[in-house]
């Protein structure tokens, strides 16, 4: 009897671990072509590239309140055009369209 169970232990270890690798493959597959997806779209993002450059879209994150620069005088920015609103992200500043995300002007490092 055991001569028949080691062998059987011996092939269900195993298959796990090629089980595992064959989902590792599959999750590292998934995160590439979401990737690739996020840099297809209509703008590229500030996330792929790191830094904030005219044209790209900001990530949704920078778009809440907690980013928008509501007294721009005090910073000595111009006023922001209708539609647009000024970002902060760290030390830089970038005039955004509200509706859209899209960097229209950036101010680096003030």
């Amino acid at each position: 009897m055991n001569k028949l169970i080691v062998p059987l232990l011996a092939a269900a270890v195993l298959a796990g671990g090629a089980a595992a690798q064959v989902y590792a493959r599959g999750e590292q597959q998934a995160r590439e072509q979401q990737a690739q997806a996020v840099k297809a779209g209509p703008y590229r993002s500030v996330q792929a590239s790191g830094q904030l450059k005219r044209g790209e879209q900001l990530p949704p994150r920078y778009r809440t309140h907690h980013y928008v620069v509501e007294n721009w005088r005090a910073h000595r920015l111009s006023e922001p055009p209708p539609g647009h609103q000024w970002v902060q992200a760290g030390s830089d500043y970038a005039l955004v369209a509200i509706a859209t995300g899209v960097v229209t002007e950036v101010l680096v490092g003030r």
